[in-house]
């Protein structure tokens, strides 16, 4: 009992240090209620939960300028990091002591463009490297910043490129030299979490424009975050793999996806490369992504795995597609917090059922109730349909062509047990849900999506309810707490019990 204590201790230190940020310039502008309820809610993030209870009575009582109040509070930066600006860091580590001590040996480099402006938001670029090597720091040193300086230059995003999860953030039994999963780990998601809010503390960060790219290992790691995580305004997704995917949680997600056509070949057993990362996984990627109508480019190319940078017989760089300074496909992106269907899925991602002691991604994908303004509360799980990738033959380096040709893959379905919704805002504050073993769910709104002052009705599997609701700043600072996001906040939340609704006896929370 005493470890739980102080494990919960040390949790409400670390999201203090990590959430509150000091006092902004500007706070003596407010009005007096408004400074009121800024002083309360950092207060509130900053206290355990035993000592919460004075501010709350203000905080649930507050439902003004509630917007306004978050921006005061959330991070924008610090003057010291504002004058490192126009030249790479190398190895740089969390400035933040509970960060640095969770992501030890997680060493980064980063790009901020020579005309940021402490005033101004910038977007965040993540770069998650290839290589499955372990050694802590060797990639780091060696796959610079992600971008070219150039681009950066011109652009709008700071760059980070990050060394992938290892050491304590590896599942257990797993081998460390053989991991060619550090990118997708469940400890990854955190992870990048982390690297966020750490650079929000650095500079002036837009929480709605973080973009996340990678190849190869970094590839199978953004499959993994593009399907598992709402973080992200685009993913771009090279030379990357799957198994078992659940791509329709994407929705909300644009990707961009490039591969080399010529990543598998066969020339000789000592000049080879397996299939891996054969280019089935981005054709069937694309041809699925198609099919649901969501917003993706896939460029392939005449290169491999390692001159995926070719066609034609030419130099060419797919992803100047993605990004080139002021052009490219990720600079209009800017995450919706409050897209009209959200889809939230329990577990989701990209799965892969092999030994953890070779390589892949050795673990059932963990819990994720929360996409954007949906949370699933309690549910029971059951079959939910995922997409499959069947593959069949030699899968490794081969002795022979025969082997080598002895491959095939096809789309197929299978199913995980988990649990499924589907909501609509239909406007007028209206919503419809579809729910698949689930018990229970929440909708977190704001202003933007509905008429607060009005009631609001749910119609989940056909049976309809109402509900009153009541925004306060306690429910913002809540859902902030909810997702660790700080573009994701919600000002009033409801719950739907489906089970109630269906007249089916309550079943076990999860």
């Amino acid at each position: 009992m005493r470890s739980v204590s102080l494990l919960c201790t040390v949790f409400w230190i670390l999201l203090s240090v990590i959430l509150l940020p000091g006092e902004s310039p500007g706070d003596d502008a407010l009005s007096e209620s408004d400074q009121v309820a800024v002083k309360a809610a950092r207060q509130w993030m900053s206290a355990s939960p035993g000592d919460r209870a004075s501010y709350e009575r203000i905080l649930e009582k507050y439902d003004q300028n509630i917007d306004e109040v978050i921006r005061k509070i959330m991070p924008r930066g610090s003057a010291t990091h504002a004058k490192i600006v126009g030249r790479e860091v190398r190895g740089d580590t969390f400035t933040v002591p509970e960060l640095l001590a969770r992501n030890e040996d997680h060493p980064f480099n980063f790009y901020v463009p020579s005309h940021y402006d402490p005033e101004k938001p910038m977007g965040l670029l993540l770069w998650m490297h290839g290589g499955g090597t372990y050694k802590p720091g060797k990639n780091v040193k060696r796959r610079g910043i992600g971008a070219d300086p150039k681009d950066l230059e011109e652009g709008d995003y700071i760059s980070v490129a990050a060394e992938a999860c290892h050491g304590v953030n590896f599942p257990q039994g797993a081998v460390p030299h053989a991991m060619a999963g550090r990118w997708s780990v469940p400890a990854s998601e955190r992870y990048l979490s982390d690297l966020v809010n750490e650079f929000m503390h650095r500079y002036h960060i837009d929480p709605n424009r973080i973009v996340l790219k990678g190849y190869s290992m970094g590839g199978i790691g953004a499959y993994n975050h593009a399907m598992r995580t709402d973080r992200f305004a685009a993913v771009g997704i090279g030379g990357g793999n799957w198994t078992w995917g659940t791509f329709d949680t994407m929705l909300n997600t644009p990707v961009f996806i490039w591969h080399g056509k010529e990543d598998s070949y066969w020339n000789a057993p000592d000049d080879c490369r397996n299939r891996m990362t054969d280019v089935c996984h981005a054709r069937f990627a694309h041809e699925i992504l198609t099919e649901l109508g969501y917003d993706h480019i896939y460029v392939e190319t005449d290169g491999g795995h390692n001159n995926v940078n070719r066609m034609n017989g030419k130099w060419f760089s797919p992803t100047d597609q993605f990004f080139k300074g002021r052009t490219g496909f990720i600079v209009d992106k800017v995450r919706d917090p409050y897209p009209t269907k959200v889809v939230a899925m329990t577990p989701r991602g990209v799965y892969e059922m092999i030994d953890p002691k070779t390589s892949g991604d050795p673990f059932r994908q963990a819990e994720s109730l929360h996409d954007r303004w949906v949370s699933i509360e309690k549910f029971t799980a059951g079959p939910i349909p995922v997409d499959h990738l069947i593959k069949e033959g030699t899968i490794r380096t081969a002795e022979s062509r025969e082997a080598w040709l002895n491959y095939s893959a096809k789309r197929s379905r299978s199913t995980f047990q988990g649990a499924r919704i589907e909501v609509e805002n239909l406007g007028d504050n209206r919503f419809a849900a579809t729910a698949t073993h689930v018990n229970s769910f929440s909708l977190w709104l704001h202003p933007k999506m509905v008429d607060l002052q009005r009631p609001i009705t749910v119609t989940t599997n056909g049976v309809t309810t109402e509900h009153d609701c009541t925004p306060s700043l306690l429910t913002a600072l809540k859902s902030l707490e909810r997702r660790r996001d700080w573009g994701l906040i919600y000002s009033a939340v409801i719950s739907v019990d489906v089970d109630a609704q269906s007249g089916r006896p309550k079943k076990a929370a999860q």
